[in-house]
């Protein structure tokens, strides 16, 4: 039989029977099926300890279940080859606390590495692409620095760029506002708002425990609890005029 095509703008996810646990540890996940709300944003919440990052790192194909499937526009992630997969991975973007920045080179240079080792965009495109973030967000006089010479809201916010500098389909973002500051969280916050009206970024995903500012993406609520993932009903509040 021949696969369906799962390079698509739209990312539709669905786990079945998904088990997954950390050697010597409880699972985080029992036999969790559930399918993801489509092109949306959607705020992971769970008790300390209880599987926001795991969840995040499943969705991102980061980790793989150890038991049960994880689907994309219906084929399994677990059956395709690394070839099959790439084209995929290059729509999903992810940032994971600090991690992931490459010590000998610069911000800049870091920024610039998914575009140019992919081939995503000629060299002088991806330059200025790169250039017209850097400017949005104001770290110019940073950006030929290394990750080390550099306060850490910075390399933070790198991170976080790199993440959404190859214009992903699917977004990823654990804890994204700590230890960025307020008004660089703003920033952001505006900037995939306006990354979401131009099409991009149509799939989010992200934890936090800051309730004001994840509020303002309007998010969808999942909620990881007895190794099960459900998500929040929203209630419209109703009001009664005066008359």
């Amino acid at each position: 039989m021949k696969k369906r095509e799962v390079l698509s703008n739209d990312f539709r996810l669905k786990f079945e029977n998904v088990c997954f646990f950390h050697e010597g540890q409880d699972p985080i996940l029992k036999n969790a099926d559930f399918e993801f709300p489509a092109n949306q944003v959607c705020w992971v919440k769970s008790e300390e300890g209880e599987g926001k990052s795991t969840l995040l790192q499943l969705l991102a194909a980061l980790e793989l279940p150890r038991i049960g499937d994880y689907y994309i526009n219906d084929q399994s992630v677990k059956e395709m080859t690394f070839e099959e997969f790439l084209p995929i991975r290059l729509k999903i973007g992810y940032s994971f606390d600090y991690g992931g920045l490459i010590s000998n080179q610069t911000l800049k240079e870091n920024l610039l590495l998914p575009l140019l080792y992919h081939k995503i965009l000629p060299r002088k495109e991806a330059f200025q692409k790169v250039e017209d973030i850097i400017e949005e967000f104001d770290f110019a006089k940073f950006s030929n620095e290394r990750p080390a010479h550099v306060p850490g809201r910075l390399r933070k916010l790198t991170c976080l760029l790199r993440a959404l500098v190859r214009d992903p389909q699917l977004l990823i973002l654990d804890d994204p506002f700590v230890g960025l500051g307020n008004e660089t969280s703003l920033k952001l916050i505006q900037y995939i708002q306006q990354l979401r009206l131009n099409g991009i970024a149509q799939s989010l995903f992200l934890s936090t425990y800051d309730e004001k500012l994840a509020s303002m993406l309007n998010p969808e609520i999942l909620n990881i609890d007895g190794g099960q993932i459900y998500q929040t009903v929203k209630t419209v509040e109703k009001t009664v005029a005066n008359l």
